[in-house]
């Protein structure tokens, strides 16, 4: 998962994207993964003792301003997610800030789609489902609006995925404020509901102070504060629940780690995300909620109160569920 860093100047972009790096020295130029924090990771950790540890990771690019230059367009349609970093601590131009941005990646989208619609139509396959698809995105555009508000049909968006289309990626914008907004967030909020974005407050400067405090105080000084997580962790929650993911997990001696999965997914797909080989091999997957590996953290037992399952190739992976996968290849 990717997710970019983009906004206009001034707006906290550098900022935030060293918070994400704990440190204020952090070389933006280059690509950041950031463990995905998990309380189950942990406890299944502390479980197994295992000699290696896998959280789910996020990669943060900070997309250099001009956001919308074709180098930085380039960046941004490689991104899983688009995050907007605007100003709402110094000018407190944030809901205008979003209207431009907006404005320049419809732009870009429309320029991408049109010329494909003109090579269509010189090589007389205007009248393809390709063509009709591309007509109504380009509509849609024309009108200001961005895809991701578009009613298309699983189809329409396979033929959509190669132009990286930015208004179809999920779009975050970071309201980047003080405790309290310099302006009123109801217009951005507004303008967040129209385009089908998401809006997080976030204070960018708090978020990379609180990187230089001890981690074992940080909990009760986020308390002291008022806060009951970082503005980071809604972020990246924020990113699993955008793009549908859950986290199926597995363990043992050798490794505990967390793997995301598209909520919906197959055991079988689950499989394949481990190992090519599991998924052509499938038998059957070894089943274990979390919430009952967690209230009795015995896998005999377990299977004595009839709490461990063996699931086919269809059974649907829930969130947090512990798979062991069993194949012959």
């Amino acid at each position: 998962m990717r997710i970019a860093l983009a906004g206009p100047p001034g707006g906290g972009r550098t900022t935030l994207f060293r918070a994400l790096a704990g440190s204020r020295s952090a070389d933006s130029s280059s690509p950041l993964t950031v463990q995905v924090p998990d309380a189950r990771v942990d406890f299944l950790a502390e479980i197994w003792h295992p000699r290696k540890i896998v959280h789910t990771s996020i990669v943060f690019t900070d997309t250099p301003s001009p956001a919308f230059s074709p180098k930085s367009l380039a960046d941004l349609r490689d991104a899983s997610v688009i995050a907007l970093v605007l100003d709402n601590y110094a000018c407190g131009t944030a809901a205008a800030d979003f209207l431009e941005c907006e404005s320049e990646m419809i732009i870009a989208d429309l320029s991408v789609i049109e010329k494909r619609m003109e090579r269509l139509t010189k090589e007389g396959r205007s009248k393809t489902l390709e063509a009709k698809v591309l007509e109504e995105a380009s509509s849609l555009l024309s009108d200001g609006k961005a895809l991701r508000t578009g009613a298309f049909d699983q189809d329409a968006l396979v033929i959509l995925s190669p132009f990286a289309p930015l208004t179809l990626k999920p779009l975050f914008v970071v309201s980047n404020r003080a405790d309290a907004p310099l302006s009123d967030e109801a217009p951005l909020l507004e303008h967040c509901g129209k385009a089908s974005a998401k809006c997080f407050p976030v204070n960018a400067a708090f978020e990379l102070e609180l990187t230089e405090i001890p981690e074992d105080e940080q909990e009760d000084f986020l308390e002291s504060m008022g806060y009951s997580e970082t503005g980071l962790t809604r972020l990246v929650k924020g990113a699993f629940e955008a793009l549908d993911l859950i986290v199926f997990l597995t363990m043992g001696h050798d490794e505990v780690r967390a793997w995301p999965l598209a909520r919906g997914s197959s055991a079988v797909e689950a499989a394949g995300r481990i190992h090519t080989d599991l998924a052509r091999g499938f038998i059957r997957a070894q089943v274990v909620p979390y919430a009952d590996f967690q209230a009795c953290p015995d896998m005999q037992k377990l299977k004595e109160r009839n709490l461990v399952r063996l699931e086919g190739r269809d059974y649907v992976v829930g969130d947090g569920d512990i798979l062991e996968i069993r194949f012959s290849v």
